[in-house]
């Protein structure tokens, strides 16, 4: 007897294939059969006429390395069909706990009642023993592995001994099952770095067929720069490349992506394995301190992050000062009657250094233009954080699928759901996911073509998605008929398990 069988949705595999009509069973936490008419007896049926039914979406960009276990049940997550995340991103790292903590506070502050563990291994043992709602793989946090062997933020080379505490790092991570190594080559410490020191950490990476994953040093004037080093160094270390959250910022240097996607083409015309992430909209979310140290309010181009004007930078989260989320950098700048730069330090200075917000400053052509490339996959690159955070933690999947893909036909809806299943799960080695087929696992999102859309706005981004009824994580639902089932299914995936 099957535990479920889905009747009557238009399957779409995940493969890029076209949809059919077909009914799916599922026994125990897997796919047991696809076919026509499935007239076995089950314990459910469920009638899914006129629904979509396809792999849980693989979130390849996601900063829940803390909240998937202060908050396992992940709402902002689950709720627009997620079912596997990638943490670890940006050069973020969880390993090891306590510089992992300091690393994250200004981006996923941890409760004080989260543990410590000693290295990936120990973090994913934290995960299998929480049981989130949903999957988590990991990438090695290049800025934790620097902290934790330079003792602390150093703008210098390591010496012989801190490189080799790096390489053990990394290598622990590699051994116990993490999916790559990730860079965030314009936050410190990973900044301080040079190339020849992020190359030969991810050339152990590359020995365990793991993937190099960069927030890259520079999106604004430099971008193409920035290319040429993340591609460099995955053909150095033998890495399959990813660009994270593929963009350029600031009005001087819209269009620039004509060129870098031209850069990804001819690389994988040359045999390598690159490709990049999105997510679907113009404005990034990031550390306000981030944005003064690379100059974005300063005179000329805004440096490496691209230049953003204070009337385009929101607050999404300030520590002790809740009534300050949602105003703009431009309304301190009238209250305090300093320029954006100035007003920005003094926030910093006098009221928290660990404000998050989200800056305006990305062409929407751009966006589509990315989208469409097929060197591109989705990722939320969310942070719910604050009570303002940037809607693309809660929205991200339901509004490609809405806009992008139903009202402006971006791209297709068997081309989206590759981007958000099959693709990632086979860049990132996440073995038996990313497809509904027989004998993978029972990941799968049910959603209406005619109406799922985003819920989530920048005045109320903490809302959930239209038109996304069910979504199963191993075999069990996390979310039936629009509402979170409180089910905790999700496990610790390592790098190629089957």
């Amino acid at each position: 007897m099957l535990d479920l069988v889905i009747k009557g949705a238009t399957v779409i595999d995940g493969s890029g294939s076209a949809g059919a009509v077909r009914d799916v069973g599922v026994q125990g936490d897997r796919i047991a059969e696809v076919s026509p008419d499935i007239d076995a007896d089950a314990r459910e049926t469920l009638d899914a006429t006129g629904l979509v039914l396809s792999p849980g979406f693989i979130d390849v960009h996601s900063h829940d390395d803390f909240h998937v276990l202060i908050e396992p049940e992940v709402r902002h997550n689950i709720l627009q069909g997620i079912t596997t995340v990638i943490v670890g991103n940006c050069g973020f790292g969880a390993a090891a706990s306590g510089p992992g903590k300091l690393q994250m506070k200004a981006i996923n502050e941890p409760s004080a009642d989260l543990p410590d563990w000693d290295g990936y291994a120990g973090y994913l043992e934290e995960v299998a023993k929480t049981a989130p709602a949903l999957n988590v793989a990991v990438l090695i946090g290049h800025h934790t592995a620097r902290r934790q062997a330079m003792g602390g933020v150093e703008n210098r080379p390591p010496s012989e001994t801190e490189m080799a505490s790096m390489l053990t790092s990394v290598e622990e991570g590699m051994e116990a099952g993490a999916v790559g190594l990730s860079t965030g080559l314009v936050y410190e410490p990973g900044r301080y770095a040079s190339t020849e020191e992020v190359a030969d950490l991810a050339k152990v990476v590359g020995k365990y067929g793991g993937l190099y994953v960069s927030h890259m040093r520079d999106e604004g004037a430099g971008l193409l720069d920035s290319v040429r080093e993340t591609l460099h160094i995955g053909e150095v270390s033998g890495c399959g490349v990813e660009i994270s959250h593929h963009k350029t910022v600031g009005s001087d240097n819209w269009g620039q992506v004509t060129h870098s996607l031209a850069m990804i083409e001819e690389a994988v015309a040359k045999g390598h394995d690159a490709t990049a992430d999105q997510y679907p909209y113009t404005a990034r979310s990031t550390m306000l301190f981030a944005l003064v140290q690379n100059g974005t309010f300063g005179a000329g181009d805004g440096g490496a992050m691209g230049r953003s004007e204070p009337s385009e930078v929101l607050l999404c989260s300030v520590p002790g000062r809740a009534e300050y989320e949602g105003r703009t950098l431009q309304s301190f700048v009238e209250e305090y009657d300093l320029p954006g730069e100035k007003a920005a330090n003094r926030l910093l200075r006098d009221v928290s250094p660990d404000i998050l917000v989200a800056a305006f400053g990305m062409d929407e052509g751009d966006v589509r233009m990315v989208m469409a490339h097929s060197s591109t996959m989705i990722g939320t690159d969310g942070l719910d954080r604050g009570s303002k955070p940037h809607p693309r933690a809660w929205g991200t999947y339901p509004r490609v699928l809405g806009k992008y893909v139903r009202e402006e036909g971006v791209i297709s809806l068997e081309n989206a759901i590759y981007k958000m299943t099959g693709m990632p799960a086979g860049k990132f080695g996440i073995a038996g996911r990313g497809l509904v087929k027989e004998g993978f696992f029972a990941d799968l999102a049910l959603f209406d073509p005619e109406t799922v859309i985003d819920g989530a706005s920048y005045e109320d981004p903490r809302v959930g998605p239209t038109g996304i009824p069910h979504v199963i994580v191993n075999g069990q639902f996390a979310v039936r008929d629009g509402e979170h089932e409180g089910s905790r299914s999700g496990r610790a995936l390592r790098r190629a398990e089957a």
